[in-house]
């Protein structure tokens, strides 16, 4: 070897590849014409103890010694002398930047636990690395390479990892007493260490053959198996291993020659499973149970992956049995506060001297308050003076002669909402018979008394109105029936005024009897009386709120003319047009009824029932005005009224 190939003469296995490599083809060309720059970086790198590698060139080739032999894995030999790229195609996206920044700033390049999935024996593992690129400066000043020292710290990683999500669990499920909560807790903090899709726990039954899961958790990309599955689903092989608690371990079920009994592959890709990890726990009562994780893609399970499962299987054991025993110390004392805690019945404690001890959920949502802001105040601070003394009264009646107390009183809550309260109380006693406080329960029979009220209201409206109706039905009759014409045509005039009146009374249930507008009421009325003649009548006016009493009478009043249109007005042929406009004015409302196009019209010598009907319904119920134009060219009918509304005494009085 010449002297000037003496950076070559240390290195070991690495030293000896580097040697005995033919180079003159490669773009590093002969090593008797490599730049001082390369031959001293090689020369430190082969002698140094830590894995140390060159990147040489515009192709970043490499160049590395034997302790730096193992990062790539398989890739090493071959990896001699090749393009950064080619080396590295799976994390080139990560490290080709860095190589970038090294060569914009000049500057060197470290991370610190830089996370690398590589795949180095056939699948992709996670590894953790620290490292760090520093330039190499050729003779001309120019980057010429970079130089790579560092290594893996996987395991440092991965344990400290596995520390932080164990006592992350600890804190987490210490406050949880249900399984459901402590699973879904302990497999939710899993899937932050474990790389797969999808987690669960379950639980063996070997007598039945079955593996029940109790709780999964996914990332979305998998369906959950909740629920109980044969272990022969797994098949002959994997289900046994199952069956008798050991590890189970499939990287790629498409080459698992566990997984190749006829119908197990199709099983599993059914569920989206292609790579898996099972490990057993402890289940309840000492039965086997186990948890698993599954993977879509082929994936490398380590050792680490199977330490973390069990120890989260561990963890999930304890807190288990811990709440177990609390749940069970707990249940007690539950089942003696379930009635307390839910009754929908206002519940609460006191001593003699009226202080509260106690209350429940449902007395602090109607007093509005906390339990808190409760406790220790008197009653009298929650009702008014009158009721505290009837409270008083009913006390020294328990005190006097015993028993149980039931009396109402009103109870103000913090807004100042008023309730009524049905209270039955009670005195309280110790284990030796002493007096020591009382003991209530009431019901809010607040929306049961303004029912009642209600109620009250509504029968009393309900006995007025059926007193008017009647009162109008019986004027119709006797007006109807006295004109002395045909009892038939009496008969049918009669049906034609209660079916104006029926449909009124339609319109105002239709609106709660709050009322109804006048174009609504006048579109009703000639609707019924000029089925198919609707074209002809034309309604104009502005937005009028009529009171049930105003809008009954106007709506009989417009029934009378619709129907003398129809028989012997502008709607009895077929030219005839009606027109119906109203305005306000002030205080009054004002209507204009103008026929056109009929039969020529002549002044009756008499009034009608319909005339008659039409001056009581508008004079006396709402003290109204009209005037009717007989005019040949067709009826004309105006009519005044006050603004429905504004004075309705004057129209009671009327009637």
């Amino acid at each position: 070897m010449g002297k000037y190939l003496r950076f070559l003469s240390a290195g070991g296995e690495m030293g000896s590849r580097i040697r005995e490599a033919d180079w003159s083809d490669s773009p590093f060309g002969p090593p008797q014409g490599w730049p001082q720059s390369l031959r001293s970086t090689l020369g430190i790198c082969l002698r140094s103890s830590i894995p140390t590698c060159i990147y040489w060139g515009e192709e970043l080739r490499l160049l590395y010694n034997d302790a730096w032999s193992f990062i790539p894995g398989p890739r090493h030999p071959a990896a001699l002398g090749k393009p950064a790229r080619e080396v590295w195609p799976d994390i080139w996206h990560i490290i080709e930047p860095q190589f970038q920044s090294v060569y914009d700033s000049r500057e060197g390049f470290s991370t610190t636990e830089q996370l690398l999935e590589m795949q180095r024996f056939g699948h992709v593992e996670e590894t953790y690395w620290d490292y760090s690129f520093t330039p190499i400066i050729g003779e001309d000043g120019d980057i010429v390479g970079i130089l790579n020292q560092g290594q893996e710290v996987t395991q440092d990683v991965l344990q400290r990892r596995r520390a932080e999500m164990l006592l992350a669990l600890d804190r987490a499920v210490r406050p949880l007493t249900a399984a459901d909560e402590i699973l879904d807790s302990a497999l939710g903090l899993l899937a932050t260490g474990i790389p797969a899709e999808r987690i669960g726990y379950g639980e063996i039954d070997t007598e039945a053959d079955t593996i029940s899961v109790a709780r999964c958790w996914t990332d979305g990309s998998m369906a959950h198996v909740s629920g109980t599955h044969p272990l022969a689903f797994f098949g002959s092989e994997l289900g046994g291993q199952a069956r008798t608690g050991e590890v189970v371990r499939i990287d790629d079920m498409e080459s698992d020659p566990a997984t190749a009994e006829p119908g197990v592959r199709e099983r599993f890709r059914a569920i989206g499973l292609r790579s898996g990890l099972v490990v057993p726990a402890a289940g309840r009562a000492g039965t086997k149970a186990a948890i698993f994780a599954h993977a879509s893609q082929p994936r490398s399970w380590h050792d680490h992956h199977v330490e973390l499962l069990q120890a989260f299987g561990k963890r999930v054991r304890e807190a288990l049995f811990r709440a177990r025993m609390e749940t069970e110390l707990q249940d007690s004392e539950r089942r003696f506060r379930l009635i307390f805690e839910q009754a929908h019945d206002i519940i609460f404690t006191a001593t003699i001297d009226q202080r509260i001890t106690a209350c429940n959920p449902a007395a602090c949502a109607a007093l509005e308050l906390e339990a808190e802001e409760i406790i220790g105040r008197s009653i009298a601070d929650f009702m008014p003076e009158k009721d505290f003394r009837r409270t008083r009264q009913m006390l020294r009646h328990k005190l006097d002669k015993g028993g149980t107390t039931n009396y109402d009183v009103t109870v103000i809550g913090a807004s100042g909402r008023e309730m009524h309260w049905e209270i039955n109380s009670t005195l309280a006693t110790d284990s030796e018979g002493h007096l020591i406080g009382l003991h209530a329960i009431a019901r809010d029979i607040t929306e049961r008394r303004a029912f009642e009220e209600r109620q009250k209201l509504l029968i009393n409206e309900l006995n007025h109105r059926v007193k008017n109706t009647l009162a109008l039905v019986q004027g119709l009759a006797l007006q109807t029936f006295r004109e002395g014409r045909e009892p038939a045509d009496a008969r049918a005039a009669f049906e034609e005024r209660l079916v104006a009146l029926a449909a009124a009374h339609d319109l105002l249930t239709r609106e709660k009897w709050e009322g109804a507008t006048l174009a609504t009421l006048i579109d009703d009325s000639m609707r019924a009386v000029n089925r198919g003649n609707e074209r002809r009548v034309t309604a104009s006016g502005g937005h009028v709120q009529l009171p049930p009493k105003a809008a009954v009478s106007l709506a009989m009043a417009v029934h009378e003319l619709a129907t003398n249109a129809a028989k012997y007005g502008a709607l009895s042929n077929p030219d005839g047009t009606v027109t119906i406009g109203w305005h306000v004015e002030g205080d009054r409302l004002r209507i204009d009824w103008r026929e056109s196009g009929g039969p020529k019209v002549e002044k009756p010598t008499r009034k009608g029932f319909g005339t008659r009907m039409i001056e009581r319904a508008l004079a006396a119920d709402l003290g109204g005005e009209i005037r009717l134009d007989f005019a040949p060219e067709g009826l004309c009918c105006s009519i005044d009224v006050p603004l429905p509304g504004m004075d309705m005494d004057t129209a009671e009085a009327a009637e």
